[in-house]
Parts: C-alpha cells; sequence; structure tokens
C-alpha cells in the first residue's frame, strides 16, 4: 500500500455488494477512509451502505469513480474488461484485488489473528471473534459467514484485534499481516489453481505460517501429517494441539450426547486444563474448538470464559443450520463442498436419532468433482438416500468432461446406496415432500445455492401440516 494513502483519502470497491467486500468498506470508514462503490444489482448490503449515506451505483460505468478518487479495490470476478477497471488505468488510479486490501487491513491491527486451513476457518474465526466479544476485548471482525449474534459478516471494534478469515485460493492469505496464525488443517482443494497438489499446497502454508513475526504464535493441529514440517520450519513460538500425547493441548475422554453433542476434556502440557462442552456436533468442531481455547489462553482470557463462549456458540449460519423440524421431520443445511467436509458432516448428521438419512447435494466446480471423485462418491455413500443437484460452477468450463449423473451412479453402483439427479430445486423439494416420514433427518448440502431448498423444503411440510390439519377438521 503505497504510503500516500492516508486517512481522508477516498476509495471506490468495484463489487461492493459482496459480503465480505461491503464489509471490508466498513472496517475501511471506521480507518478514516471515505468510500463509495457499484455493483451489478441492489442488494441489502448496497441498500445499507446507501441509507449511511455513500454513492453506491448500480451498474458498472466508468462515470462511477469518483474524480477525487485515491484507490480503486476490485473483487475476484472483475476482469480487466470493466468499464470502471479501464478508467482506474486510464486515470493512472492505485489499484487493489480485495485480498490486497484486507492484507493492508490487517497491518492497522497490531493483534491480528489469521485463521487459515482447508476446513473450519469460518466456524473457528467465528468462534474467536464470539470469545473474544464475550472478554469485552471489543474485536474488529471479518469473516467467511454470517455470525447469528452479530446478524452479519463483520464488526468494527475499537481496540487493536482483528479476527479474520485467511483463505488459501490463489495465495491469498500471504497478504496478510498477523500476530497470531491458526493453520486448522491441509489438504488437496483449489486444484485448479494449485496444480501441484499437495506440494505447492504445504508450501503455501509454510509461507503463510513464516509471515508471524517472532513475538507472535502459531496455532498448529499436531495431529495433521501434512503439517509436521512447519514447526521447525518458524522462527515465532509454535503451540501444537490434537489428540496426540506430543501436543502441547490434548483432547482426550471424549463423548457425545444423544443429540450428537460433544463433551471433552483439554490436557494442557500433560494438566488438566478444563472441561469444555460444545452446542455444535462432530468431532471436526472438536478440533476448531482447540484451537479456540488455545487462542484464548494465550491472549489471557479465563477457562470460564472461554467455556462460556463455547457452550452459547450455535455455528456460524449455513454451517450445520437448523432450518426446521416439521411433523417430526429434521431438515438441516451445511456449507461442505470438499469430501472431506461431506464426510464429515453427514457423520455428524448419523449420530443423530434418526429414521433414514436423506442428503441432497450441489457440488462446485468441475476440476473438484473430477479430482476428487472416489472421495465424494465414498462420502456420499453413507446415507440412506442421495438427491445429486447440477454441478455449480462459476469460474470454469467444464473441461473434464464430469457430471452429477456420473457420481450418483458411481455412489450405488459401490456403495449400494440408492440416488438420483434433479435439476430444478421445486422439483428436489417436492420429491422429498412426498417421502420423507416422522423421524428422518434431511441434509442440504453444498456452498452456493443449493441452501434454497432447505426453505423451500420446509415451507412444504409446513404445508401438508396445515393440510393435515384441515382434512382432520372436515
Amino acid at each position: 500500500m503505497e504510503n500516500r494513502l492516508l486517512k481522508g483519502k477516498k476509495i471506490h470497491f468495484i463489487g461492493i455488494g459482496g459480503t465480505s467486500m461491503s464489509g471490508l468498506a466498513h472496517i475501511a470508514l471506521h480507518k478514516g477512509f471515505q468510500i463509495s462503490g457499484s455493483d451489478m444489482r441492489p442488494c441489502v448490503y448496497t441498500e445499507k451502505l446507501e441509507k449511511e449515506g455513500h454513492h453506491i451505483s448500480i451498474g458498472h460505468r466508468a462515470e462511477n469513480i469518483p474524480n477525487d478518487c485515491n484507490l480503486v479495490v476490485y473483487t475476484a470476478a472483475i476482469n480487466n474488461s470493466n468499464p470502471e477497471m479501464i478508467e482506474a488505468a486510464r486515470r493512472g488510479l492505485p489499484i487493489m484485488q480485495r485480498k490486497e486490501f484486507l492484507g493492508y487491513l490487517t497491518s492497522l491491527y497490531p493483534n491480528t489473528i489469521a485463521v487459515s486451513g482447508t476446513h473450519g476457518k469460518t466456524t473457528t474465526s467465528s468462534m474467536i471473534s464470539m470469545m473474544l466479544l464475550h472478554a469485552d476485548l471489543d474485536p474488529t471482525i471479518s469473516v467467511g459467514g454470517t455470525i447469528p449474534e452479530l446478524d452479519n459478516n463483520f464488526r468494527v471494534g475499537h481496540s487493536n484485534y482483528f479476527v479474520t478469515e485467511a483463505c488459501e485460493y490463489v495465495d491469498s492469505f500471504l497478504h496478510s499481516k498477523h500476530q497470531i496464525g491458526i493453520i486448522l488443517n491441509v489438504e488437496e482443494d483449489h486444484l485448479d489453481y494449485f496444480k501441484d497438489g499437495i506440494e505447492q499446497i504445504r508450501t503455501s502454508f509454510l509461507k503463510f505460517a513464516q509471515i508471524v513475526p517472532k513475538d507472535g504464535v502459531l496455532i498448529l493441529n499436531g495431529d495433521d501429517k501434512e503439517l509436521s514440517f512447519i514447526k521447525e520450519a518458524c522462527d515465532c513460538k509454535v503451540i501444537t494441539f490434537g489428540q496426540d500425547p506430543e501436543n502441547d493441548y490434548r483432547v482426550m475422554n471424549i463423548k457425545y450426547n444423544s443429540l450428537g453433542l460433544p463433551y471433552f476434556d483439554i490436557f494442557k502440557h500433560g494438566k488438566l486444563f478444563g472441561h469444555f462442552k460444545l452446542a455444535i456436533p462432530g468431532h471436526h468442531n472438536i478440533e476448531n474448538a482447540l484451537a479456540t481455547i488455545i487462542c484464548g489462553d494465550y491472549l489471557g482470557i479465563t477457562v470460564d470464559s472461554i467455556s462460556q463462549t463455547l457452550i452459547q456458540f450455535h455455528g456460524a449460519k449455513r454451517r450445520f443450520e437448523l432450518r426446521g423440524d416439521v411433523n417430526g421431520v429434521k431438515v438441516y443445511e451445511d456449507y461442505a463442498h470438499h469430501p472431506t467436509e461431506v464426510k464429515i458432516t453427514i457423520e455428524a448428521c448419523r449420530n443423530y436419532d434418526h429414521r433414514k438419512l436423506w442428503v441432497v447435494f450441489q457440488p462446485h466446480t468441475y476440476s473438484r468433482v473430477y479430482y476428487f471423485f472416489d472421495e465424494f462418491a465414498e462420502a456420499l455413500g453413507i446415507c440412506d438416500f442421495l438427491i445429486m443437484n447440477d454441478i455449480y460452477s462459476d469460474r470454469e468450463a467444464n473441461a473434464w468432461g464430469v457430471s452429477s449423473e456420473m457420481l450418483a451412479e458411481a455412489v450405488t453402483e459401490r456403495y449400494g446406496t440408492p440416488s438420483t439427479c434433479i435439476s430444478d430445486f421445486d422439483d428436489i423439494a417436492n420429491f422429498l415432500a412426498e417421502r420423507v416420514q416422522p423421524g428422518d433427518f434431511v441434509l442440504i448440502a453444498g456452498s452456493q445455492s443449493i441452501n434454497q431448498v432447505a426453505f423451500m423444503l420446509v415451507d412444504r411440510l409446513n404445508g401438508l401440516v396445515l393440510d393435515d390439519i384441515a382434512a382432520s377438521i372436515e
């Protein structure tokens, strides 16, 4: 970031209606910048910014960039043919992608906490955010999902704490400047970018770890074999967690209640540190909680305060979120889109008492389905009935010749799980409404628009209940 970009300067955001971009715009305002922005269509975020008195344009035009603009920030979806990008280049204005601007913002907060990992970033960064809020540390927050307690994915605080989600895709997180770095896990993903596979990914996470200064701390999953080399390659303090006895913080005595919610003990350097309970299911969330607990302990937050946060934390939106319990049919949605995430989410569903487990899955990107075809088939094969939606891909064409039909066929052939493919959301909701029975569990999984089916299904089921009541009255 150029030194001439100081308080009072104006930033124009192209694509300001995105959840992340609108949040960054609010944080920039708090740091003393002026803002303007544009997006292709109005939304709740653009409307809110307009009501706050900021100039927001709908549609992309060269004249949207103010004459006194000092910097243009754009989302990854914007390319160089965009008229505002062309105008910014013509005028010689500094131009930054969203990831670069987020990196700049992290440099303004001495106590930035950056949460990385192939899985669990949003949940863990949300957990840490709520922990800091409950401890009255007044953090600024920028995460990848809506935190129910905030009804937002960002918060502007007045302290030096900044909690942010650090994404590895296209090496975005290497722009971050963080005092506390967290690596939850590492697996192959985003192979459209990481073309050399796990070795390139490991190198990327190592660079993220090495950003932590000598007086900072790296919190590392000590059970993850892909991370074992990182501890010795860092100059900062490294704290490890997991189930292995060699870890600094070790989880033991894990148990689950009838709702699949875990409770467990944490040992710190071999001594009992505390007993903890979670209000969200799944073994993966124990690991997310472990990273949160270590972060809190490092910051001097009491065990009791951390414990109360975890008991009260019900997850970020679209992370194993209950959409309805109608006539004994539970409908959940989850953001899972990587095969490991899909598998652990379905396994969490199986911990619930249920009659039949139905799964609706919308894959994201052709390359992910192609490279993880077998892993997806295995993950999806443990449900009782599978409904595949079309592959959603917003950044690539189908150069691999894969399809949802191929995946559904593999699940049935290899694991004997009945499956079908349905493209239309209305048809999926109707298909389920006609077949589910009391005691059934329905999971709607995927990172894109498939979550709409959860709402639609709950509406259908409520309508059937009303119909039954009306029939009984007649």
